[in-house]
């Protein structure tokens, strides 16, 4: 079994500690030159109801720029390596994951890095509930933070780009992002962050500058016509 989620191992003091002091109070007044945390997990599977979580990475963009350190590049430990051909995937040898970083740490690691900030991810339905899945299974920990999904704000601000339920590819492309590195949970932070730069001139066309109008524009998804999503 790669991922012991019971009984959960018990915290040491020093995470414990850690853990007490999490300030984790999710923010509600945002407005787009505020901080937001950019995330990208791996996992062991398609599934993050069921597959592993392996890593974690993370960036932070403020003022409209990227914060290039500190970032958060997590790894965790594995009891067991996952199969050949999904370490093809996700680029994480049998070495890295046997050699991560207890799990309990990395996620705290993960949390003190994030804070109470809204997470921007790509997909974000699925990074949520793979890091909201872990956190509860070794933190015993449910992380309140406000998610906003860019593969659902991005067509909403931009309909004449790729549109619903395209990979984050097509808008990095439409974009002209220029891609190093994809497929590691830093990189593909990194590119999700570079995505969102490009997205907030016309977040701004819209006046959409608040954390509060931009939840209420993404709810706008559910009207639309169920064969574009």
């Amino acid at each position: 079994m790669i991922w012991p989620f019971r009984p959960r191992p018990p915290l040491g003091v020093a995470l414990a500690v850690r853990l007490q002091n999490l300030a984790l109070r999710p923010l509600r007044e945002q407005t787009l030159d505020d901080g937001w945390v950019v995330v990208d997990v791996e996992t062991g599977g398609l599934n993050p109801r069921v597959d592993p979580l392996l890593a974690i990475g993370a960036v932070t963009v403020r003022d409209g720029v990227i914060v290039m350190a500190p970032t958060c590049e997590v790894s965790l430990r594995q009891r067991e390596a996952t199969a050949t051909d999904n370490i093809l995937v996700h680029g994480i040898t049998t070495g890295q994951q046997l050699a991560g970083l207890e799990p309990a740490q990395a996620l705290l690691d993960w949390l003190e890095f994030a804070g109470g900030s809204p997470r921007l991810a790509y997909h974000a339905a699925f990074d949520r509930l793979a890091l909201e899945r872990a956190g509860r299974a070794w933190l015993g920990l449910r992380d309140r933070a406000i998610w906003l999904d860019l593969a659902v704000l991005a067509p909403l601000l931009v309909p004449q780009g790729p549109g619903f339920n395209r990979p984050l590819d097509d808008w990095l492309a439409y974009f002209r992002i220029p891609v190093y590195q994809r497929h590691g949970a830093l990189a593909d932070a990194y590119a999700t962050a570079q995505l969102w730069l490009a997205l907030l001139p016309a977040a701004r066309t819209r006046k959409l500058t608040q954390l509060r109008q931009l939840l209420r524009f993404s709810r706008q998804a559910r009207w639309l016509n169920s064969g574009q999503m």
